[in-house]
């Protein structure tokens, strides 16, 4: 049986993140959170998470800096950033791939875009990786 996938949500908004953590964990993903801009680094680097559900506004460090640190580390970039915020202007979608993110999830948002567009990165993920090792059996 293989593992569940791990997401990060990390939002400030305590309605919103309890209902996609009990929505992602009916789907089979195991869900941890963070609701503070300081702490979210350090969840990563702790719970190794696959994926990294990020507000951009949130008390203490906005997301765009989290998500940078989350890509420049060693021991966690290679957690993928999918930035999920109420700001949705083209700046702020640009700036969010500047600082490292895969996606970007506008709020309000439909939890089956949120599922789907998980399944999606994760799958890129899984080719990915499978095209890594091939490459490096073919050195």
């Amino acid at each position: 049986m293989q593992p569940a996938n791990k997401i990060l949500i990390a939002d400030d908004d305590d309605d919103f993140r309890i209902l996609l953590k009990d929505f992602l964990s009916e789907q089979g993903f195991h869900v941890v959170e963070a609701s503070d801009g300081g702490e979210v680094f350090d969840k990563t680097l702790a719970e190794n998470p696959d994926i990294v559900l990020l507000d951009i506004m949130m008390p203490n460090r906005n997301g765009f800096d989290i998500c940078r640190d989350i890509k420049k580390d060693v021991r966690t970039r290679k957690s993928v950033v999918v930035m999920l915020s109420c700001k949705s202007g083209l700046t702020d979608k640009l700036s969010s791939y500047v600082a490292g993110a895969q996606r970007y999830i506008g709020k309000p948002c439909d939890l089956d875009e949120v599922k789907d567009c998980l399944k999606s990165v994760l799958r890129q993920r899984q080719i990915s990786t499978m095209q890594f090792e091939e490459d490096q059996r073919q050195v």
